[in-house]
């Protein structure tokens, strides 16, 4: 399942956000993995916690998307990547809201979203970054980024918020 909401924030909202995100602190290597063939290629990322969420009101509208009854919140992930980032294709569990965080992004400067098939071959959707846009999707799925290319802005923000199953959803 990959769903996609464009303009999801208003945009008062979206530049709080993306203000938060700039004035982060932001750690090198991977959080979200423990591949250890990323290891040679790290990424920087900031960790949000749930006060900070609350701070920018990111999380509410996102549960609202989501069958609260069946997820629950795990952790929040900012990635920052620069262009000819090397990235790789990787899953999750459980479910990911993934928010594209730049408040303008043109086309042409690449950053798109790769889901693939389960060979991890054959590419089932190329998601434009769009600004202000959340895609929620089955963590399963393997995914990857394109890089944004030179021409671009020098920093691509999203923002990945994980929930895992609850444990009476998966007994049953």
């Amino acid at each position: 399942m990959i769903k996609i909401y464009n303009n999801f924030f208003e945009t008062d909202r979206a530049t709080v956000i993306h203000n938060f995100v700039l004035n982060s602190f932001y750690k090198i290597g991977w959080d979200d993995t423990q591949e250890p063939h990323h290891r040679p290629y790290p990424n920087l990322h900031s960790e949000f916690s749930l006060e900070d969420l609350n701070k920018i009101k990111m999380l509410d509208p996102i549960l609202k998307k989501i069958k609260k009854g069946k997820r629950h919140y795990e952790k929040c992930v900012v990635n920052l990547t620069k262009p000819l980032d090397v990235n790789f294709i990787h899953v999750h569990q459980g479910l990911v809201a993934l928010y594209y965080a730049n408040n303008t992004w043109n086309p042409e400067w690449g950053g798109e979203t790769l889901f693939y098939e389960r060979d991890k071959k054959t590419i089932k959707l190329a998601n434009p970054y769009t600004p202000n846009q959340l895609v929620i999707f089955d963590g399963p799925i393997p995914h990857t980024i394109k890089a944004q290319n030179l021409i671009g802005p020098s920093y691509r923000f999203t923002i990945s918020l994980f929930f895992k199953n609850n444990i009476k959803e998966e007994q049953k």
